[in-house]
């Protein structure tokens, strides 16, 4: 495995799923940690944690969906680290819904928290990381976003969801590419897992009080009933374990990979979509 000592981490969403993996496995293998996420409940005993084993730990609480704490927590790294060597702009939610039914503020939340959230982060770090130059070998830092196999195909039951990710894989593209003209020692990387076993559904709890209805009366429809439980059963059933998932993050990230793809088992329609818009084809069910 790769060294990490000393180098800084900075992982939002590092409460649940892919960031909290990546949170214990990097703590364990040396490196400095700034975590941060709206759950409080789970992001401080993760903290209390790993500080228990020797890990130095930054913990904030904030929603990406706001710039100033993720603004804060630049500036404090800025004055208390040497480097941030790598950025996990992993922050997620998700939604289910129809397209005419489903809730304009599932759609707001949404695209606040996995798009806005995402160019939050960026406009957080990235000054700081390309300010700061390469580190004393040489080596890049990196800004790591968590897209989805979403923004690569096209997932009818979650269209705010879809939607948003295809958003956060195209402005970090947009990254990557700005980064490049710049010259700056800085990689973009976009990581676009399938189903992990991260129970996104469950963060609906986080919404700011009023931002949403909860007696709304599409979350007690039908249409909504299906699609929900067919989303927590998949995720169940058929979910990758997020170890393996995150190894993949890892490994790739270090060999200079953009585009990430952890379920290769989706390759295929993936290929199949590019196919299918150069031949105009009319977008089709996702086939695993």
């Amino acid at each position: 495995m790769t060294s990490y000592d000393d180098k800084g981490v900075v992982i939002t969403g590092a409460a649940n799923g892919i960031g909290r993996e990546l949170a214990e496995r990097l703590g364990r293998a040396g490196a400095r940690l700034a975590l941060a996420d709206i759950d409080e409940e789970r992001l401080r005993p993760l903290a209390e944690k790993l500080r228990g084993e020797g890990v130095d730990v930054v913990d904030t609480v904030l929603d990406v969906a706001q710039p100033d704490g993720l603004a804060a927590l630049a500036q404090r790294l800025g004055e208390e680290w040497d480097r941030v060597d790598y950025v996990f702009a992993n922050a997620g939610v998700i939604s289910v819904g129809c397209i005419w039914q489903e809730p304009v503020s599932d759609w707001q939340w949404l695209l606040g928290t996995n798009t806005m959230g995402a160019v939050h982060t960026m406009r957080a770090f990235i000054p700081l990381m390309v300010d700061q130059g390469p580190d004393a070998e040489g080596a890049s830092s990196h800004f790591v976003t968590t897209a989805s196999i979403a923004s690569l195909l096209t997932v009818e039951n979650s269209p705010a969801y879809v939607a948003s990710k295809f958003a956060a894989l195209s402005a970090t593209e947009v990254l990557e590419l700005q980064l490049q003209d710049a010259g700056a020692p800085v990689m973009a990387h976009a990581v676009c897992p399938a189903i992990a076993r991260t129970a996104p559904l469950d963060r609906a709890r986080h919404r700011h009080p009023g931002s949403f209805d909860p007696a709304d009366p599409y979350y007690a429809s039908p249409d909504f009933r299906r699609r929900a439980q067919g989303a927590a059963q998949e995720m169940a059933t058929v979910g990758m374990p997020v170890e393996q998932a995150v190894t993949t993050i890892l490994d790739e990230v270090e060999k200079g990979t953009f585009y990430i793809l952890t379920h290769p088992q989706y390759n295929p329609a993936v290929l199949g979509r590019v196919q299918g818009i150069v031949n105009g084809a009319r977008p089709t069910k996702v086939v695993r």
